[in-house]
């Protein structure tokens, strides 16, 4: 049997592709050498903002956001674990400008977001230090939810519309065929399809390879601390996700008295199939820095953590479009790509049946042959978008 859509990765952007396409009447099968959200879907940590510097992927994380706020209602009764905190991010002085001008823009795409004065912060902001912000950007509707209930409730949501889920059934080889494309599984099968998406994350390009399509991503490695707080700190807690541009670093709630820490600067060059946990002291080093403003930070002790990969591109920007005849290409969302998945997955079905958004084809494959990088970011955080 020949089906319309085949799908490798089973990560939150498969999974969404998946449920967007089956929805609208393709018939679809996802393919994972692990379970569903397996992979470095499954140790996101899970921020939802739409702060993005550029207007399209903006849009995109606001709906992403909508999305996961409504998902019982949208996936069936699935759930997404989301919890509205609220966004800050701070900025330095060098950011002053473009800080105003990206709040500035959001607010005219729908985003609530506001600038917030260096006089305002202390009172905004009363049990951090501020030392070295000039600015910051409160996005009201940011937040957190779960990546592994996500991308679970989606692959389910998908299934009821008819998509078929291979788990633990690694492709080996993939072959264009005159007539589509054709995936051989670890177990010997081939599976045509009239069309192929590779979401395979830090694993797509080497899949890829063999087809002769060369992606210019690369494998990065990051580490998320845990740490929870003395219970006598409760007053002193930061209830809402924070990103310090200055600091290098993002903190997100969880729930009592734990919260997150990660980085928003690269990562070292990892191999996606061996690579080591947190190593000694590395999740210390991290919480350190996000203690830095905090007193109660400082006092708050480090329960554990867990190492991760990103697939990074060139300009820090994802990586969506056609690399051959009847191949396609989601990938490359450089540490930022979970918020988008649920809106992106539509664009991505969208191109696939042949009705793409024309702005999308700003994220194609190409552009890093024929100089249209995208800008992202701010200075070296980049994964900021």
């Amino acid at each position: 049997m020949t089906y319309d859509i085949g799908i490798i990765g089973a990560g939150v952007h498969g999974a969404a592709a998946a449920f967007h396409l089956a929805r609208r009447g393709a018939s679809v099968v996802v393919f994972d050498q692990g379970p569903i959200s397996g992979g470095p879907t499954g140790r996101s940590g899970g921020i939802c903002r739409a702060y993005y510097t550029d207007p399209f992927l903006a849009e995109t994380a606001r709906d992403g956001i909508a999305f996961l706020a409504d998902f019982e209602e949208r996936t069936g009764g699935h759930q997404s674990g989301f919890r509205r905190t609220g966004a800050f991010y701070l900025h330095g002085p060098d950011d002053v400008a473009a800080a105003a001008e990206t709040a500035a823009r959001l607010g005219s795409l729908g985003v609530d977001s506001e600038l917030v004065g260096a006089d305002a912060l202390p009172a905004t902001l009363p049990n951090l230090d501020l030392d070295g912000v000039a600015v910051a950007v409160w996005e009201a509707n940011a937040g957190y939810a779960d990546p592994y209930a996500t991308t679970v409730g989606l692959a389910a949501a998908a299934r009821r519309h008819g998509a078929v889920f291979h788990p633990h059934r690694p492709a080996v080889a993939l072959t264009e065929e005159s007539r589509g494309a054709a995936v051989t599984t670890s177990d010997g099968r081939v599976h045509r399809f009239a069309r192929l998406l590779v979401a395979a994350g830090p694993w797509t390009a080497a899949l890829l390879r063999p087809l002769g399509v060369d992606l210019p991503l690369t494998v990065e490695r990051h580490v998320v601390a845990v740490a929870e707080h003395d219970p006598a700190d409760t007053a002193e807690l930061v209830p809402h996700v924070l990103i310090d541009i200055p600091g290098g670093y993002y903190t997100t709630p969880q729930p009592r008295t734990q919260y997150l820490t990660g980085g928003v600067i690269p990562g070292s060059a990892a191999d996606p199939g061996d690579f080591p946990g947190p190593l000694p002291g590395e999740l210390d080093k991290l919480a350190a820095a996000s203690a830095a403003r905090s007193a109660a930070r400082r006092r708050a002790t480090v329960i554990g953590g867990w190492a991760s990969v990103y697939d990074v591109s060139p300009d820090w920007q994802p990586v969506a479009g056609q690399v051959s005849e009847h191949v396609f290409v989601d990938a490359g969302t450089s540490g930022h790509g979970f918020k988008l998945a649920p809106a992106w997955g539509d664009h991505v079905a969208r191109l696939l049946l042949d009705d793409p958004d024309p702005r999308f084809a700003a994220f194609t494959p190409s552009r890093f042959a024929t100089g249209g990088e995208l800008a992202a970011g701010f200075g070296a955080a980049r994964i900021i978008g």
